[in-house]
């Protein structure tokens, strides 16, 4: 038998997402689009220059990196 803090927390979820779907129903619908390319890379060029604070803390972050290369397990994540 469901608490009365449960029935609560139904009644407000339920409103949570009644609310939700009222406000997408306001949403437009846009056609799909998509880009077609006869290339699947980029060329290489210059580029622009990388922010070297947010560069050097995502190196700070990955778990191993070996230069400028972030280090993976190749299919560890199965």
């Amino acid at each position: 038998m469901p608490t009365k803090r449960e029935d609560e927390i139904k009644k407000e979820a339920k409103e949570i997402l009644d609310k939700f779907a009222r406000a997408l129903s306001k949403v437009k619908e846009t056609p799909d689009f998509y880009v077609e390319s006869e290339e699947d890379r980029r060329k290489e060029g210059e580029g622009s220059k990388g922010d070297k604070e947010f560069i050097d803390g995502v190196f700070e972050n990955a778990p191993a990196t070996k230069g400028k290369c972030f280090l993976a397990e190749k299919g560890g994540w199965k």
